[in-house]
């Protein structure tokens, strides 16, 4: 009785599994699916603040070459007498010292 039972529950597990085989994969791929958002929304988050980041080094350093090339800098005076390596010279060190 216990031997037939067994085979009976095998043999329906198997049909089961048989019957139910893309169900179970659809719903294994969904799972992975949901469990993988939190890492990918916090993914699209990082690389969001990173260019946020980087567009406003880059707007500083806009500002400092406006600053550093502005008429009464030292780099404007050295280019105006005709010595462009001092004023580039110049204009590294004020672009270091902003």
């Amino acid at each position: 009785m216990i031997i037939t039972s067994n085979l009976l529950v095998k043999s329906n597990l198997k049909g089961n599994f048989e019957r139910y085989k893309s169900i179970i994969k659809y719903s294994f791929i969904i799972g992975l699916f949901m469990g993988s958002l939190p890492f990918i929304y916090q993914s699209i988050e990082s690389l969001r603040v990173q260019k946020l980041i980087q567009e406003q080094r880059k707007i500083q350093i806009q500002n400092k070459e406006k600053i550093c090339k502005k008429n009464n800098s030292d780099y404007k005076k050295f280019l105006s007498l005709g010595f462009p390596k001092t004023a580039m010279e110049k204009f590294n060190i004020c672009m270091q010292e902003q």
